[in-house]
């Protein structure tokens, strides 16, 4: 790896911070839906990431399902040595991590997912290369690896933007906009305007500059290597390696935003050159970044799967609300009137199933309306409405006596790390607030935590906080071995 790249990695480390887009559930999901009718589920299955850093992307995954196995691969020794002294910390013995350059490091069995998140885009073209013979040599016959990447033509104007702002933070001249790189490109936000598209998206490309901040910028767009790809270009690398696309790792990114339904149609004829019908949806859209996954050429898939595939999966709350779409039929609002009962559970498709057809009674028509309500699934899913994922997610109601939150997040909060939420969601708390989430080890009263909170932090509602912990799935009851909150 090149001396900047080494240099920036040897003596900074990488924000402590999970990656939702590459939790395995939902990685499961999305690859079924493409058609992969041999892939290993998350509850049994081999896990290695590239660039793991101190593997808080991999360690909740790994505490999530014990009897899986977890690799992390990270060029940073220090970065290593903490994510280590994690995996100590919470009695994780199905996890192990390695210091390890990727141009020398050599695969010692398959995988069945890979995550390189942060690593292709950012690294010189020799490792990119080695990335991408790493995914051929060391995924399973049925495996799956989740790689990220900036894209084209997207990235073209932030790609302008970035040295600009650069040299406007390191001129004595323009000291009036800030000095600090998040200031100047603050600044250039509010000077954008808003009365142009050039101007609307300048305004946000320097606003989610300002908002990365000084943590995340060097690693991401300020780092020493950023180069963004044409999809085309991603995709002839794969295929020189044996390699297949599958589809997008979240289902809704598929479907990119701002093209209307009329677009679809129009561009529906391309489906049959899958490489360009990718490039136009990217110029289209002006998708920025992509997180694809892969799979091996012969890998079998099976056309039509989907709907048969999604009633296995566990459907819960959405990202974006779900209108009623004109014309919905009465099973369909039916099932919608049941998901709305469910709250934010996340429970077994099969069971809002036998829901509806106790509400419609004799007329459930079981066949029928089970395709067509997997149909409709499905493409809510796409549009974000429905999380789908390979398998129940179970939040007890309400909060122990003793509140407790797991050894891996009690580890995370003592050492001033971000604490991990069952879906994977990195949750960040003012600061001081990690000594509460710490000292909640199962031996301490709600009240007595209660009394601490408004004594150090008079500002913070400590029941409303501690129901909020609680309904994100934070709090765990029984033993350590129960924490998972997984239903297999």
């Amino acid at each position: 790896m090149n001396d900047p790249v080494r240099q920036l990695y040897s003596e900074r480390r990488y924000p402590a911070l999970s990656h939702p887009v590459t939790d395995i559930s939902r990685l499961a999901v999305s690859a079924r839906v493409a058609g992969m009718q041999r892939l290993a589920m998350p509850v049994a299955c081999r896990v290695l990431e590239f660039g793991c850093a101190s593997g808080h992307n991999l360690l909740p995954l790994a505490a999530r399902y014990p009897k899986s196995e977890f690799t992390g691969i990270d060029y940073s020794d220090t970065a290593i040595r903490a994510a280590r002294q994690a995996a100590y910390a919470a009695g994780l013995e199905n996890i192990r991590f390695e210091v390890a350059d990727l141009e020398h490091w050599r695969p010692s069995h398959p995988c069945d997912y890979l995550i390189a998140h942060g690593v292709l885009s950012w690294v010189p073209d020799a490792v990119k290369a080695r990335l991408m013979d790493l995914c051929a040599q060391v995924l399973s016959d049925s495996g799956v690896a989740c790689i990220s990447y900036n894209t084209l033509p997207g990235w073209s104007l932030r790609r302008d933007v970035v040295p600009l702002v650069r040299a406007l933070a390191g001129n004595p001249a323009a000291a009036g906009l800030g000095g600090s790189v998040e200031a100047v490109a603050a600044a250039l936000a509010e000077m954008a305007g808003s009365g142009t598209p050039h101007a609307l998206n300048l305004r946000a490309i320097c606003g989610d500059i300002a908002r990365k901040g000084a943590a995340v910028l060097p690693f991401d767009d300020f780092a020493p290597v950023c180069d963004p790809l044409y999809f085309a270009q991603f995709a002839d690398w794969a295929g020189q390696r044996g390699l297949r696309y599958l589809g997008e790792a979240r289902l809704q990114d598929n479907l990119p935003e701002g093209l209307d339904p009329a677009s679809w149609e129009k561009l529906a004829p391309l489906a049959a050159d899958p490489v360009l019908f990718q490039q136009t949806i990217d110029l289209l859209s002006g998708r920025t970044h992509r997180n694809s996954l892969l799979c091996r050429q012969e890998a079998p898939l099976e056309e039509g799967t989907t709907t048969a595939v999604v009633l296995h999966f566990a459907a819960g709350r959405g990202e974006v609300a779900l209108p009623e779409a004109p014309g919905e039929t009465a099973v369909v609002k039916v099932f919608r009137r049941v998901m709305a009962e469910a709250g934010s559970d996340c429970l077994p498709v099969s069971e809002l199933m036998e829901r509806t057809a106790e509400k419609l009674g004799a007329g459930w028509e079981p066949t029928r309306h089970s395709q067509e309500l997997a149909g409709w699934i499905f493409q809510a899913a796409r549009f974000g409405g429905v999380e789908l994922r390979s398998e129940a997610l179970v939040i007890p109601r309400g909060g122990p006596e003793k509140p407790r939150i797991s050894a891996l997040n009690r580890h995370f909060s003592e050492n001033g790390y971000p604490i991990v939420d069952p879906r994977h969601i990195t949750c960040h708390f003012p600061a001081g607030h990690e000594q509460l989430l710490a000292a909640m080890d199962g031996t301490r009263p709600a009240a007595e935590l209660a009394g601490w909170a408004a004594r150090d932090f008079p500002e913070l509602d400590f029941p409303r906080w501690l129901a909020h912990l609680a309904e994100r799935g934070i709090l765990v009851w029984g033993n350590e071995a129960a924490e998972s909150f997984i239903s297999d």
